[in-house]
Order: C-alpha cells, then sequence, then structure tokens
C-alpha cells in the first residue's frame, strides 16, 4: 500500500472503531481495501494510542523514568548473580617437591617414555624426565599429583 494510503479520514475511522473497542482484525476488515491486521496494529502503534479515544506521545520525564527503572533492575540482577572469589594462596613448590628431584629436560630433550611434569613459573620450562607411569604421561611421583580421584 502506498504511504498516502492512511488519509485523515481513515484515521479518523480507525480512532473511532479502536475507542468503542472493535479488534483490530475487525477495523482491518471494516477499513477493506486489503487492509490487515497488521497494517492496522502498525498504525495503532505510530499514534501511540494509550487508551479508548485518546492518543499521546510520552514526555521526556517518562521516558527518562523508564530508562531508570530498567537500568535499576538490570542492576540489581546483577547483584544479585554475584560470585565471590576467595583466592588462596598455595606453595607451588610444596606441590611440586614429591619425592623427585627432576632432571630438568627441555623439551626437545626429552625422550619417547620420559616424565612431561612441568618446571618453572616462565619460558623456557623444564620438565621432569624421569621414566613414565604406566598408561601416563607422568612419572610415579608426578602421576598421583595429577591423578584425577577414582582414577589409579
Amino acid at each position: 500500500m502506498p504511504s498516502t494510503w492512511w488519509t485523515i479520514d481513515r484515521t479518523e475511522i480507525l480512532r473511532k472503531l479502536l475507542a468503542i473497542g472493535v479488534s483490530f482484525s475487525g477495523i482491518a476488515a471494516e477499513l477493506g481495501e486489503g487492509v490487515t491486521r497488521n497494517m492496522v496494529c502498525g498504525k495503532i502503534h505510530r499514534m501511540e494510542f494509550t487508551g479508548p479515544g485518546t492518543y499521546r506521545r510520552r514526555t521526556d520525564e517518562q521516558i527518562e523514568a523508564t530508562k531508570r527503572a530498567k537500568s535499576e533492575r538490570r542492576n540489581e540482577r546483577r547483584r544479585s548473580q554475584r560470585v565471590t572469589v576467595v583466592r588462596v594462596p598455595v606453595n607451588l613448590e610444596a606441590l611440586r617437591c614429591v619425592e623427585v628431584i627432576p632432571l630438568g629436560k627441555t623439551l626437545l630433550e626429552l625422550g619417547p617414555n620420559e616424565c612431561r611434569y612441568p618446571f618453572g613459573d616462565n619460558a623456557p620450562y623444564s620438565f621432569c624426565g624421569h621414566p613414565q607411569f604406566e598408561g601416563s604421561s607422568y612419572c610415579g611421583g608426578h602421576f598421583g599429583l595429577t591423578a584425577r580421584r577414582g582414577q589409579s
């Protein structure tokens, strides 16, 4: 439909039918000429119709109040979803000091069946290098540090 389809007369008919409580599809049928329910919904939305016989635009204060209320609800939701993370200092040296003294091999020096447990906090890293525990990438001592409970 061309944009000039909604004339002042048709808009007045729309307003009157809406004021007496006719449904959107009923208004579309009453206006005829290929008018769809969606066209009626769109026109009423653009008119910002708020109730029987009236239509008005929201004031800037109402718009700001709505924005503030949405922001407060969003902030409250975020506050309720916050998780407190407690960091417990862990002595990494104590974890790495099992009864195994690392051989300090580089990755290129490691053989196919040597423990790949890393040592060092920054590159270049060194690796344990002792013989691997069967079915693991680590030696027996380091396997105990890395195995999950329930696994052997």
